[in-house]
């Protein structure tokens, strides 16, 4: 059934459902990254910068409604990573704050500019494996049915 667009009409109690069971989905994706058994799938089934915007495309060739769908569930999971308790997302930044406030005590500058740059080091390693993973898939054409 690839490729095929059906058009259906909910009520908005089935549309609010399904939202939130999509956010239940990514959230679990998500902590599928910290789990030893399924990080290297969950990072071999997500995709990066590449891999979106091979997929906008595919969405918009499909047609409004597909591609405003695509870019709410792109918004969303954006939105759930940003949560990670990962310096220097605002997920670490709440965990840091959650952290002085139990602790009393203050974490240095130069703590917060180490967990800062650890995380973009964790970033930029996830960025090149997904980069690299995307363009395997486009150049051996098993990207999306390509």
């Amino acid at each position: 059934r690839s490729g095929e667009v059906t058009h259906m009409t909910v009520d908005p109690g089935r549309a609010i459902v399904a939202g939130f069971t999509y956010i239940g989905m990514v959230a679990q994706a998500v902590a599928g990254l910290f789990n030893p058994a399924t990080a290297a799938q969950t990072v071999s089934d997500s995709s990066s910068v590449v891999g979106i915007a091979v997929m906008s495309k595919q969405f918009a060739d499909a047609g409004l409604a597909p591609f405003m769908e695509f870019m709410a569930m792109i918004s969303v999971s954006l939105g759930i990573m940003n949560l990670l308790p990962i310096p220097p997302l605002d997920g670490g930044r709440f965990v840091i704050e959650v952290f002085q406030k139990l602790s009393k005590k203050v974490v240095s500058l130069r703590a917060m500019n180490a967990m800062s740059m650890a995380g973009m080091a964790l970033f930029v390693v996830f960025f090149l494996v997904m980069v690299n993973q995307d363009v395997q898939r486009i150049i051996s054409g098993t990207f999306f049915g390509q």
